[in-house]
């Protein structure tokens, strides 16, 4: 099981592949197992993010003197490349459990409950891949602030919006996002 402390750990490609594997495949599966959802990774895309990191943190490199990019323009890069590559490359379904949540028949749950989850699913169905992509970013941001800072959900649906909806977003725009949120927060 791939542990990140550093974010030098994701320069090398099998470490970044185990991780980004296994935080796709499992960091959500707390909240996606009771609806019934499992994503399936593909590790080509895989490969293909841990190549677009690569080339996003040697083009901000160029620009830096100390060629060591901080943890917010790492997040960025990693964000950047995660949300390019698209690597859930499809959904498992419960179809017995998803079926019962529709018909409001899961044993145990409310008609509310019930609308609840279907909402998840809706959101998870249309954005896994940038939900799990800003969360592994944030997380790895994250490692390197003093204090422990969670994201709200309406922030999530905020930043899933912006990567889904921007077309003309950038590591530069992500860095910014990254950047604020630590200092607004502080």
């Amino acid at each position: 099981m791939a542990e990140f402390e550093r974010f030098e750990q994701l320069d090398a490609k099998d470490f970044f592949v185990e991780f980004v594997t296994q935080h796709f495949s499992t960091a959500w599966v707390e909240v996606t197992a009771p609806v019934g959802l499992s994503p399936v990774v593909d590790q080509e895309r895989v490969e293909f993010a841990y190549e677009t990191y690569i080339n996003n943190l040697n083009e901000i490199r160029v620009r830096l003197h100390s060629q060591n990019p901080d943890h917010y323009k790492r997040a960025a890069a990693l964000l950047d490349a995660l949300n390019r590559a698209e690597v859930i490359q499809d959904l498992e379904y419960d179809g017995v459990l998803k079926s019962a949540l529709e018909d409001n028949t899961a044993i145990g749950l409310s008609y509310h409950d019930c609308q609840y989850r279907l909402k998840f699913i809706d959101f998870y169905e249309a954005s896994a891949n940038q939900v799990m992509a800003f969360d592994l970013a944030f997380r790895c941001c994250q490692a390197y602030e003093a204090a422990e800072v969670k994201y709200s959900p309406n922030y999530l649906e905020n930043m899933v919006h912006y990567l889904c909806e921007n077309t003309d977003q950038n590591v530069q725009s992500l860095y910014m996002i990254f950047k604020s949120y630590w200092f607004e927060h502080l």
